[in-house]
């Protein structure tokens, strides 16, 4: 199971931000109801974030991946 880092997009300046936390996709599925309270890296808040609003940042690698080879 191929494991990535957990990003949100900030709201501040609505860039995309790590939550700290390395998950795969089971996991995620797994905690999706869940809440994370995030000390922001971009703007040095504190954030409450469903884990709904999250992704894997290998999931976006290998979506972004796929459509290169598609052209």
């Amino acid at each position: 199971m191929q494991m990535g880092s957990l990003l949100f997009t900030c709201p501040d300046p609505n860039q995309r931000a790590s939550t700290g936390v390395e998950t795969d996709v089971q996991s995620l599925r797994a905690s999706w109801t869940s809440t994370l309270k995030i000390d922001c890296p971009q703007c040095g808040k504190v954030h409450e974030i469903s884990v709904r609003d999250t992704y894997i940042n290998a999931a976006l690698d290998d979506a972004a991946n796929s459509l290169r080879g598609a052209r």
